[in-house]
């Protein structure tokens, strides 16, 4: 179960990277993305409800779960694409 679990939450991050490769900081190799973002940016995600840590200096980090349904990773796919 475990693996099933990384495995999903691994393909929701490969999923929102794929739309957002042009932002990345790293490689993703796991759950958590690293996006270059701007203040401005980062507050219209915020506004719509998007949860993330602040990670340095227009960086965000973005970690998906093995819970995330896929229709909220598509969202959230949307958001990033429209940045």
């Amino acid at each position: 179960m475990w693996l099933d679990n990384a495995r999903s939450a691994n393909a929701a991050a490969q999923t929102l990277a794929n739309v957002a490769s042009r932002r990345l900081v790293h490689p993703v190799e796991a759950n958590e993305l690293f996006l270059h973002v701007s203040a401005d940016e980062a507050q219209q995600l915020r506004d719509k409800g998007v949860d993330f840590y602040d990670w340095g200096p227009g960086e965000i980090r973005l970690v998906t779960s093995w819970n995330n349904e896929a229709a909220e990773v598509e969202r959230l796919a949307a958001l990033l694409s429209g940045l």
